[in-house]
């Protein structure tokens, strides 16, 4: 039987308390489910009114009387994963902080609920009034892969439904939120409004 060298012993002893070592971060890395979500904001409807633009073209336009326009907007969570982004017209509403009850992926803040039909559909929109054609918006937002947006071709459901979020940035612009794909992963689509100031 042959002895183990010195060389040999600290290989292993290294090898192994690397391997304790970063097998806490691999882990940590995996699973995010329980990072907060963003600080709860309070608005008021009137500061929600208006056009709100996110990735790729993407945009959401807010009226008085709950009425909304879409354009290009990407479905939420894992109706993302389907390819399909959605223009046309749709009702929303405002939830008052801590009424929403769909879990840690849009805060505790004021929550916006959206639910819009594809343009094809406006004659029988969701609200059932006869909707108009949704506005176009400039692209303005820039896409983190731009060959993304370009492959997302698949026909929208008949209806859709959205729970944003609204958070502040720094400068105390609002935003509006969702997590697309696996809401564990956390991957988040933002709008944000056409002359927002502070």
């Amino acid at each position: 039987m042959s002895r183990p060298t010195a060389a040999g012993t600290t290989r292993r002893l290294v090898s192994a308390a690397l391997a304790l070592a970063v097998a806490p971060l691999i882990s940590s890395c995996v699973d995010s489910r329980t990072d907060p979500p963003p600080p709860p904001v309070a608005v008021t409807a009137e500061e929600l009114y208006g056009t709100w633009h996110g990735w790729e073209g993407s945009s959401l336009t807010l009226k008085p009387g709950a009425k909304a326009e879409t354009t290009k907007l990407d479905g939420q969570e894992f109706a993302f994963d389907d390819g399909w982004r959605m223009t046309g017209t749709g009702t929303w509403s405002m939830q008052e902080p801590g009424a929403y009850r769909g879990g840690n992926t849009v805060g505790n803040g004021s929550v916006i609920r959206l639910e819009a039909a594809p343009a094809a559909n406006a004659a029988t929109s969701v609200d059932g009034a006869d909707a108009t054609p949704p506005v176009g918006t400039p692209d303005t937002a820039a896409s983190p892969d731009p060959m993304d947006a370009a492959s997302r071709t698949a026909p929208p459901p008949a209806r859709a439904t959205w729970a944003l979020g609204v958070t502040k940035e720094k400068n105390g612009k609002l935003r509006l939120f969702f997590l697309t794909s696996d809401p564990d992963v956390r991957d988040t689509y933002y709008l944000t409004k056409d002359g927002a100031g502070a």
